[in-house]
């Protein structure tokens, strides 16, 4: 692979910022509309007022995820570390932070908060109340999440290389 010197290209940590919450939007709202029937009510609940909670549910879940992003950023010393190999000490914070944060809100919420409760479809993790696909939720989409910001990252790198190739060749600025 090329690396470019990513920390020089204008505007470059933004555009990584904004992929990281927007990729990790889309993955957990999908994820977030197919837990649905796992959740009391919610089966029966109106269309749009199931979309409107998980829209809510999923920029908690885009926050937490950009924040563990970050926290890996700040222990790598690296705000581009998913664009480049990755140490498991990060990929371990940046997974953990995310489920660790999702297991105190769970337990919370389905306990003394009473925000949501599990349907008896919900695969619980024994001695905790605490629901398989929530748990798994932060498991497998952070995975995904790093995957597709680094292809999409990379890319663009690449299109703002032939870009500028572009303009050089017919003395555009």
């Amino acid at each position: 692979m090329v690396f470019l010197n990513i920390s020089r290209k204008p505007g470059s940590a933004a555009v990584l910022a904004l992929m990281v919450w927007g990729v990790s939007f889309f993955l957990h709202f999908f994820w977030e509309m197919a837990q649905v029937p796992f959740f009391v009510g919610m089966a029966e609940a109106r269309h749009w007022d199931v979309v409107w909670l998980c829209t809510r549910a999923t920029f908690g879940d885009a926050n937490i995820a950009f924040g563990a992003y970050t926290m890996a950023a700040c222990l790598s010393r690296d705000w581009f570390w998913v664009a480049k190999s990755w140490s498991r000490s990060t990929l371990l914070l940046y997974l953990c932070v995310g489920l660790i944060v999702t297991i105190v809100f769970e337990y919370w919420a389905t306990g003394e908060g009473q925000r949501w409760s599990y349907s008896e479809r919900m695969p619980e993790l024994a001695g905790t109340g605490i629901g398989i696909l929530p748990l798994a939720q932060w498991v497998v989409l952070p995975v995904l999440l790093a995957y597709s910001t680094r292809w999409m990252f990379l890319g663009w790198l690449v299109s703002k290389r032939e870009e500028v190739s572009i303009q050089s060749i017919f003395g555009m600025k």
